[in-house]
């Protein structure tokens, strides 16, 4: 009976929405400072876009990314997986030259998100695999990165909309 409830709880959770926003923006730390947009596109499907120009280390890398979230305890509290595209440009240091390298490829992505109040805080790690590749033979990267987002559009709660219909005046 214990593993039945429990079993219940689970599917209860796993199919509430798992945002707690529609718009989200700001800063991402990864290899270098970058800025993150992500916009939800379904109750718990969210398109994001990270740009790193390269400010402080040099290294500029571009990646759009689908995620799909899954809540843990409430929907502001969640954590995501999905799968997208990335460019990314970096320096290689020999002992004799130094020279630029470009890579393209495959990104895939799982992390964890906490939103409080207009505040989301993520955390990331990303597996690259490169398909094109600009001078090197460097096949798979992974990186990871700490966001800071502020929601710019955030998303009603489902008790508010509720009580919201309950009274309203017909």
């Amino acid at each position: 009976m214990k593993n039945i409830v429990l079993l219940i709880c689970f599917f209860l959770v796993v199919n509430a929405h798992a945002q707690k926003y529609n718009t989200l923006a700001g800063i991402r730390i990864g290899d270098d400072f970058g800025i993150s947009f992500a916009q939800r596109i379904a109750n718990k499907n969210t398109v994001e876009l990270n740009i790193q120009p390269g400010t402080f280390a040099g290294n500029t890398m571009y990646s759009a990314l689908i995620k799909q979230h899954y809540s843990l305890i409430t929907k502001r509290f969640n954590f995501f997986m999905g799968a997208g595209i990335y460019h990314r440009q970096f320096t290689i240091y020999n002992f004799e030259t130094t020279k630029q390298n470009t890579s393209t490829g495959l990104a895939f992505t799982f992390g964890a998100e906490f939103t409080i109040g207009r505040l989301s805080i993520s955390t990331d790690y990303l597996p690259l695999v490169t398909i094109g590749n600009n001078n090197g033979n460097q096949r798979f990267y992974t990186t990871s990165g700490f966001s800071l987002r502020y929601v710019l559009v955030g998303r009603e709660s489902s008790t508010k909309k509720f009580f919201k219909n309950l009274f309203k005046k017909k």
